[in-house]
């Protein structure tokens, strides 16, 4: 089991509208906005980082959190199963699709009140 890269950072927001704006004045690039989870979703690609914005956590329901706030680090392994050994999975295994291709996707508690999304790319 192997962590091979960072996918993004996770963000949920309550003015999906406002949040774009925001980070397109501060010259990031907009863009897979689209419906998600019973929310909306889009990437902002800002120089190096990848940041998703969420109006609803695919994981809601599993756990409490705040209205707005940072979610999760989005982490790339090539064998998800493996990395889930040893820890509290609080969401998934689940195949997700967009703009990304398809992915296989959990997510685990971590320090800090946050979790750590660990992804497979199945394809693009």
């Amino acid at each position: 089991m192997t962590v091979t890269g960072l996918a993004n950072l996770a963000v949920k927001v309550v003015d999906l509208d406002a949040a774009c704006g925001f980070y397109r004045d501060a010259g990031g690039e907009v863009r897979d906005r689209m419906a998600w989870a019973g929310g909306e979703r889009a990437d902002v690609l800002l120089g190096p980082v990848m940041i998703t914005l969420f109006t609803r956590a695919v994981y809601e329901d599993a756990v409490e959190l705040p209205a707005e706030g940072f979610l999760h680090p989005a982490l790339f392994t090539d064998d998800l199963d493996a990395e889930l050994v040893g820890h509290t999975v609080v969401w998934g295994p689940a195949v997700v699709e967009g703009a990304f291709g398809r992915r296989r996707i959990a997510f685990v508690e971590a320090p800090g009140g946050i979790r750590l999304e660990f992804m497979e790319q199945l394809d693009r």
